[in-house]
């Protein structure tokens, strides 16, 4: 009997966080989708959000948390390093990717919905699919997300600098949470998007790197 049950859209990137993270431990998982906006409140009445994972019977919702609950259950590897500083360091990274990456990512997934569903009330119905719950926040890209974007890019390769992982020399959660929203394909079939990648030669070995660490992530 498989002990953990994720529910969410695989493409959602903090699904694809908790899945790279169960891969990295070496564990199984069930990946359970949505197929109506119900489902969403169902399994999470509280905020209506995806991820809720189930961990040995015990349910989980929020992706943090339930990372939190995979290195409770099952400590090695562990997902950030053993140093307290470090440590805070990926915790805070985690949060911080996970809040901007967040931003592109809805914008420019609500753009391209939008370009295919002809109207922001079909698109909305899409969006509530992934997730994306709240209305709002339609302005489209532009120019001015993808000259962004680019710039936190930079940032992260500055975070990165010649460490194989972010401050670490082991991956980490921080690694888990940025290589889900850049290899999103939401953000990956973005011109700008790939074009600012592509830009950053260093990024895309680290996330070959994180790759080749989470192998299978997918169940």
């Amino acid at each position: 009997m498989t002990a953990i049950t994720v529910y969410g859209p695989r493409r959602n990137p903090f699904v694809d966080k908790v899945l790279r993270a169960v891969a990295l431990k070496k564990l199984d998982a069930r990946l359970v989708e949505p197929t109506s906006p119900e489902d969403y409140r169902r399994w999470n009445p509280e905020t209506g959000l995806l991820p809720v994972a189930t961990i040995e019977g015990r349910r989980v919702i929020d992706s943090h948390r339930i990372l939190d609950a995979l290195d409770e259950r099952w400590p090695a590897p562990r997902l950030v390093s053993p140093d307290p500083k470090v440590a805070a360091s990926q915790r805070r990274l985690e949060h911080w990717a996970s809040q901007t990456f967040y931003f592109y990512w809805e914008r420019w997934l609500r753009q391209r919905l939008q370009e295919l569903e002809d109207g922001d009330e079909r698109a909305h119905g899409v969006l509530a699919r992934f997730g994306i719950l709240r209305r709002g926040g339609g302005d489209g890209a532009g120019p001015r997300y993808a000259t962004e974007y680019a710039q936190r890019l930079a940032d992260l390769a500055n975070f990165l600098g010649t460490r194989p992982f972010f401050y670490a020399e082991q991956i980490s959660r921080a690694d888990l949470a940025i290589a889900a929203f850049l290899e999103n394909a939401s953000i990956g079939s973005v011109p700008e998007a790939a074009a600012a990648l592509d830009a950053q030669p260093a990024l895309l070995e680290w996330l070959a790197r994180v790759g080749q660490e989470t192998a299978g992530h997918q169940p």
